[in-house]
């Protein structure tokens, strides 16, 4: 990708982010701005081989001095996010999420939780946002293009324990929004209410720290705390481009469990397995 392009989506991710700096709090300053710089790459911002933005670029972007980018930008070496090459700049480096599933076949990660639980939906926002690039990739769709935004707040027994975020194209999607929600379930309304048939989900799941505040204070816990991060793409029968790009919180409280069997061996296929 273009360093020009690069340092613009840099740009506008420190927009978004910069008032999540806090110079007085507990956590150094460059360590704040390592975990920021990190997640900008782990979003999908930037791909292996890709050169990294230059120190002033960053000192610049997020309003930190050149010292505090320094640090950052060592730490993002020493953990192996990026990688200096003489002469030439940073480049990021592959840390590609491990190979995880979800432990069960449904789509939704509600269905996740056990039969008998309480569990509650909170809608708490919808808008309509500009496209960011990487998302208008994600999307094959122009960069002029708009994204229905639309966050949830789900409680478990009445305890906060996941926030859910979805995106969608905004054009296909008008008129959605909490009141027609078919049974609390956004599936449900793509299938019931638009014809959409959903086929698969492709998702991650990576232990991360929670960095954006109005999820940190709907979970009921502080910045930078540790949480399980879901991201995936969810496709409907018929269409190659996705429908949805989500993006998952769920507090450190919440474990997914599963049983595994063996399966059974008979002498005839042990003898199978042995030829």
């Amino acid at each position: 990708m273009d360093i020009q392009e690069i340092e613009n989506r840099l740009s506008e991710y420190a927009t978004r982010e910069t008032a999540l700096l806090a110079p007085d709090a507990s956590i150094p300053l460059y360590y704040q701005l390592y975990r920021l710089l990190k997640r900008f790459i782990e979003i999908g911002s930037l791909r292996e081989g890709d050169r990294f933005p230059s120190e002033e670029v960053i000192s610049s972007s997020f309003g930190v001095s050149r010292p505090t980018a320094n640090r950052a930008v060592q730490e993002l070496v020493g953990q192996g996010w990026i990688a200096r090459e003489r002469g030439r700049g940073a480049f990021v480096q592959d840390k590609t999420f491990a190979g995880l599933s979800l432990l069960s076949e449904h789509l939704s990660l509600t269905e996740q939780f056990p039969p008998g639980t309480t569990l509650e939906t909170t809608f708490i926002m919808r808008d309509v946002i500009p496209c960011e690039s990487h998302l208008a990739e994600l999307f094959h769709l122009p960069k002029s293009a708009s994204l229905l935004f639309i966050r949830r707040l789900r409680q478990v027994d009445g305890k906060p324990v996941m926030v859910c975020d979805s995106y969608l194209p905004a054009e296909k999607f008008v008129n959605l929004g909490e009141s027609t929600l078919v049974r609390g379930s956004l599936y449900a309304t793509l299938e019931e209410r638009y014809g959409y048939v959903i086929e698969r989900s492709e998702r991650k799941i990576v232990a991360h720290e929670v960095i954006d505040q109005q999820v940190a204070e709907l979970l009921g816990v502080l910045p930078f705390s540790p949480i399980l991060y879901f991201t995936g793409l969810t496709f409907v029968r018929g269409m190659e481009d996705p429908i949805e790009y989500m993006r998952s919180y769920v507090r450190e409280c919440v474990a997914f469990t599963n049983t595994v069997y063996r399966p059974i061996q008979t002498s005839k296929t042990r003898m199978e397995d042995e030829v």
